[in-house]
């Protein structure tokens, strides 16, 4: 049974029309998660290293960190930076060195900044929010070179950035 002209063309163009709309759906999440990762850059991380530097400028003291009270540590930093009448930016979270990214059509990554007297560490950032930092801050993505470098952290699905101060 062959199917007569007028059908033919009444499949491609619903055809056409799907495919189009596919193609809309799909640029227009690609932008909005684009929107979202230089949002993050700008007006987070970056605002994080220019408060870093700025403190470390004043050589006001910074709190005792052992290694495993990453968030009592930040409180106190934070604390300290006011008292300083600097401000760290404005997160997305109750706590200003914690971050939530959450992508159209990706997992949800939950952001961590560690500001040391001399790098800021940055926990929990995929492949690609790694990438997107990286060429923003060096122009090219390389783990092993460049100011803000990275390596796998232990679950094997996150990288841990290092941003030197």
């Amino acid at each position: 049974m062959a199917l007569a002209p007028r059908n033919v063309d009444r499949w491609a163009a619903r055809l056409l029309y799907v495919g189009m709309c596919g193609m809309v759906l799909w640029a227009g999440s690609e932008l909005i998660n684009h929107s979202i990762e230089v949002k993050f850059y700008k007006d987070y991380l970056w605002k994080w290293e220019v408060a870093g530097r700025r403190y470390q400028a004043k050589q006001a003291p910074w709190p005792v960190f052992t290694g495993n009270n990453h968030a009592q540590y930040m409180r106190g930093l934070v604390r300290r930076m006011k008292e300083h009448g600097i401000y760290p930016p404005l997160s997305n979270t109750k706590e200003p060195y914690t971050f939530i990214i959450d992508r159209i059509w990706h997992e949800e990554e939950r952001i961590f900044v560690l500001v040391l007297p001399e790098a800021m560490v940055v926990y929990g950032m995929s492949p690609r929010t790694y990438r997107v930092t990286d060429r923003r801050v060096d122009g090219s993505v390389n783990l092993k070179s460049g100011e803000f470098r990275g390596k796998p952290s232990k679950d094997g699905s996150t990288i841990i950035g290092r941003w030197g101060l």
